[in-house]
């Protein structure tokens, strides 16, 4: 049934209205076949025995005082006044012919083909005969106990099946007309069933697409809050969040809303023209719940959209006013830090050893300052969609790695880390030079902060054809695999440091990440947990390389 069931409703209604009529017909057509017509020809044959009988009662007064007249007309009499008798005949008990009523020589093979046996009082039989297959029927004329005479009549089977034919005909025809009436009937109810359903899945692709204005191709017994002319204040068809008044028939007293009202709303609805329209119609009842949710759901997105350019323009806001104090802070913090340097390098005097102790401490605090001030600044252009991106073809070795490392020989040497450089000198892209050092910035300020002590950061570029696969390995503690995903979201820190918590932004990696994408390339991070940690970037060559 797997062809029924990829139909349509419509198709389905109509399948299934013609089978059933089909069903009928076939039930209707074996009763005619195997019921009403061997009834039928019993009656008919059972007639011709009456009329033998009949015959055989009169001819039994004529034979016994040998009145041939009355005899002849007895017998023609009966045969005119049936229309399906073909020949009357009696024959003496020596099966000699005494009187017929055909209007030709008497065949006498007619004596032959039905002879009644002695014991026998009435016989019928269908027989072929000189005058087409009759239905013979054989019957007695006694005089007392003895047999003095047969009658024969024969009834032509051609009038009884003329007769089968046209109430086959009849039937044949009033078949037909019960299909067409079945069939046009069934296109209409199925019209009236399948066409709200049809509106329904045609407003489900127009939800698909956002369009909240397509319940109005329901019609007016539907959207009745958008046609009918009432208040809105009475009708719970209007309360926010509640279905059409219709659907709420079978509500109990006892339900009630928020407020108390619901239930003291029924009556009124059952007032209502909308509610006279549609109660017991379950599909109209469908539509217009499908109707309402469609025009509560307009109304939702008309709050949304009002609430998401709100929150964007809070969120523009915020990201302008974290841009002015990050660039307010940026210069004094740097100043500051510049000034803590240059009293390290004895330039104002040689410190105590206290003195050097307090002044290294406020100098790594104006650091990771310097550092917060810069990733939110980078965030601020980010979110704003103000980071600039000017690419050029460059040197990733010499412009990128080299002044990154030698801005981070400070940090690096505090780390006591080994750096190996395996940069390939042949390494030339199509990027964004402040850009790129900000992410090799980042990555390699983290091995730094984050990594083994006195361990290796290693940095790879290698040429793969369409692409170059950038890497900087360092050793350490690295991060369990089931949270590599963290690492690239905002605000996420997962990784401590061996020489205790280290302070940041959590804003690092996600900055890094954007980077990359920016210049169409991508990264992922790689590692074993207390072992290693590698972060790759896969960028596009050159066109020009």
């Amino acid at each position: 049934m797997k062809w029924f069931k990829g139909l349509e409703v419509k198709q389905k209604i109509a399948v299934s209205t013609v089978l059933v009529v089909l069903f009928v017909a076939t039930v209707s057509w074996v009763s005619i076949q195997y019921v009403v017509l061997p009834n039928l020809t019993n009656k008919i044959t059972n007639r011709g025995g009456i009329i033998a009988k009949c015959i055989a009662r009169r001819a039994q007064q004529y034979l016994t005082v040998d009145d041939r007249p009355n005899l002849l007309d007895a017998i023609f009499s009966e045969k005119w006044m049936e229309p399906y008798v073909v020949y009357v005949f009696i024959i003496d008990e020596v099966d000699g012919v005494i009187a017929h009523t055909l209007l030709q020589p008497f065949p006498q093979s007619l004596i032959g083909v039905n002879l009644l046996p002695a014991d026998h009082i009435q016989q019928t039989r269908l027989v072929k005969t000189s005058l087409g297959p009759v239905y013979d029927t054989a019957m007695a004329i006694r005089q007392e106990s003895h047999r003095i005479g047969t009658v024969r009549v024969g009834l032509s089977k051609v009038l009884v099946d003329e007769t089968m034919d046209r109430l086959i005909h009849i039937f044949l025809a009033v078949l037909a007309l019960v299909i067409s009436i079945a069939l046009v009937l069934t296109h209409w109810f199925s019209h009236q069933i399948t066409g709200p359903i049809l509106q329904l899945s045609n407003l489900t692709r127009d939800l698909i697409s956002c369009n909240f204005q397509a319940c109005a191709h329901l019609g007016k017994r539907v959207a009745c809050w958008l046609t009918k002319d009432c208040s809105q204040e009475i009708c719970p068809a209007y309360d926010r969040g509640r279905p059409p008044c219709w659907l709420l028939d079978n509500t109990p007293p006892s339900c009630t809303d928020e407020a108390g009202t619901l239930a003291s709303k029924l009556e009124e609805c059952r007032r209502c023209q909308v509610y006279s329209e549609n109660v017991g119609d379950e599909i109209e009842r469908l539509a217009a719940a499908f109707c309402h949710m469609i025009h509560k759901l307009d109304l939702y997105q008309e709050e949304l959209k009002l609430t998401n350019e709100e929150l964007r323009k809070l969120n523009r806001n915020y990201m302008k006013m974290l841009r002015f104090v990050s660039h307010e802070l940026k210069a004094p913090i740097a100043n500051s830090s510049m000034s803590a340097q240059a009293l390290l390098q004895s330039i104002f005097g040689t410190l105590t050893p206290p003195q050097e102790k307090m002044v290294r401490l406020i100098y790594s605090n104006l650091s990771s300052s310097v550092e917060m001030v810069k990733n939110y600044l980078d965030l601020s252009r980010i979110e704003t969609g103000e980071l600039l991106f000017q690419p050029r073809r460059l040197h990733l070795a010499s412009e990128v790695v080299a002044p990154t490392l030698n801005a981070l020989s400070a940090l690096i040497d505090a780390s006591r880390m080994r750096v190996e450089d395996q940069t390939d000198e042949g390494v030339i892209l199509e990027g964004d030079e402040e850009l790129l050092r900000v992410v090799y910035g980042n990555l390699i300020g983290n091995a730094c902060k984050y990594g083994r002590e006195g361990g290796v950061l290693r940095l790879r570029a290698q040429d793969q054809g369409a692409i170059y696969r950038l890497e900087v390995w360092n050793d350490g503690p690295g991060v369990a695999e089931e949270k590599m995903g963290q690492l690239f979201q905002k605000f996420s820190r997962i990784q401590q440091s061996q020489k205790g918590a280290t302070k940041g932004t959590g804003l690092g990696l996600f900055i890094s990440r954007t980077i990359v994408e920016l210049h169409g390339g991508k990264m992922w991070a790689e590692g074993v947990k207390g072992e290693w940690i590698n972060f790759v970037m896969e960028l596009p060559r050159s066109d020009a390389s």
